[in-house]
């Protein structure tokens, strides 16, 4: 059991060392750059006095080591993360830890409440769905999850925004993380993610239904409510997999949402230091929700490795098994 985890932690280690690499790569290959975007919105050297600007333009890039070459910049910023340093801010000139631990709290609350939205609808009408299959409600369903689906995050959240907002007024657009805020945003984000959570309760609750002991359970004259149960319980493995690997999409895909209800969260700060192409800022964001999502993939395969017995035996073993 350890050697798997320990396999497992391993190759977290080894996909966080490539996302490094293709993180750097990315953000370096889009065009721009942030020294001039900086003096540009500061104004500080007229541009018509080109010395100077040329000068301070040096200078600023020495200064955030944007004058060294891909692989000399590359070297440098693996070298901090290892000692946990994200690095500075081009344009603020602070921390870049700083800058998102002050609204990492704000994204974490957003992804909570949308996280729970997800689940009671996912739970709710899936088992819904699953109890009355082939018939009106199933049907309505599942049209409305292909309907969500295919529908863009920004388009549901201009839409809701719109329609509550402006046409009701009872929703307050502002730059503060208040609980009067959080439930519109936190809605559209659990609207964009209970499509698939209601598909896999709805396919995995047909599958156990199915089984043996289920029909078993009807046979013998137990109630409906008392065999669902059962059925439920034995699918909460998978669809507990399926909200945490949500959890994981929810904060990292909150950058629309969180731009379009303008809620003070990592995903906005992200958006807005992209155009202005700050390169630490970017960086230090994208390796954070890497970071987070293959962190949750390490936390669900140990409780596997845990929960299940059979994920511990050797392939050989499995397959004998299953023969």
């Amino acid at each position: 059991m350890c050697r798997l985890i320990i396999k497992k932690m391993l190759q977290t280690f080894i996909t966080l060392f490539f996302a490094t690499f293709v993180i750097f790569l990315l953000v370096r290959l889009a065009p721009g750059d942030p020294v001039n975007i900086m003096l540009s919105r500061t104004g500080e050297i007229a541009m018509s006095d080109s010395q100077a600007y040329d000068h301070k333009l040096a200078e600023l890039r020495a200064q955030h080591g944007l004058d060294q070459n891909i692989a000399e910049q590359y070297v440098t910023w693996v070298r901090h993360l290892l000692q946990f340093d994200l690095g500075s801010s081009i344009h603020t000139g602070r921390p870049v830890q700083a800058e998102m631990a002050e609204r990492l709290s704000a994204t974490c609350l957003l992804g909570i409440a949308a996280l729970l939205i997800q689940s009671v609808l996912g739970l709710f009408f899936g088992t819904l769905s699953a109890l009355r299959a082939g018939k009106l409600i199933d049907h309505i369903v599942r049209l409305t999850c292909i309907v969500l689906a295919s529908t863009p995050a920004f388009v549901l959240g201009l839409a809701l925004l719109s329609f509550v907002a402006v046409r009701l007024g009872v929703y307050e657009i502002s730059s503060e993380a208040s609980w009067s805020r959080l439930w519109l945003p936190a809605l559209t984000l659990g609207l964009i993610g209970a499509p698939q959570l209601i598909r896999v309760v709805r396919a995995s609750l047909l599958t156990e239904l199915g089984q043996t002991y289920v029909l078993s359970g009807f046979a013998r004259g137990l109630s409906n409510q008392l065999v669902v149960r059962h059925a439920l319980r034995n699918i909460l493995l998978p669809v507990a997999t399926m909200v945490a690997l949500s959890f994981a999409g929810l904060i990292s895909g909150a950058v629309v949402i969180e731009s379009i209800f303008s809620w003070p969260g990592v995903g906005k700060h992200a958006l807005d230091s992209i155009l202005l192409k700050d390169y630490p800022v970017i960086q230090g964001y994208a390796l954070i929700m890497v970071a987070l999502v293959t962190g949750i993939n390490l936390l669900i395969d140990a409780l596997y490795v845990l929960i299940d017995p059979r994920v511990r035996l050797k392939p050989r073993v499995r397959r004998e098994l299953r023969a």
